[in-house]
């Protein structure tokens, strides 16, 4: 039987995890220290700085969460699984996004109900 590769159910091995888990704590580690550097006071910086300074702020603190909820899911026992449906993630797919939580149809569906 050939299987597509979106189907793919292959466990991760000990190391990738391993290793995926080294990702996820440096990215956890680089937003923290985005979103806790000091940065000038509000009254210095102009109304376009402010905005972009809100804008990298707001981002960071959704990519933490993302990084923390894919965290939580290695300490449960459930990385590396579709929070939707369930599906087995690639393991490529997660070595270029390591905090990925949905796989690529669940992802396609969930982009087009965001927009």
């Amino acid at each position: 039987m050939i299987h597509s590769p979106a189907k793919r159910t292959t466990a991760l091995a000990g190391d990738q995890l391993a290793m995926l888990h080294d990702m996820l704590e440096e990215q956890r580690r680089f937003r923290i220290e985005q979103l806790t550097e000091p940065t000038p006071p509000p009254w210095t910086m102009s109304p376009a700085e402010l905005e972009v300074r809100e804008t990298i702020l707001h981002g960071a603190q959704l990519a933490l969460a993302d990084v923390e909820s894919a965290l939580d899911r290695m300490r449960h026992g459930t990385f590396g699984k579709c929070v939707h449906c369930g599906t087995q993630l690639p393991a490529e797919r997660l070595e270029v996004v390591p905090q990925a939580a949905l796989c690529m149809p669940c992802q396609r569906r969930a982009d087009v109900v965001s927009r």
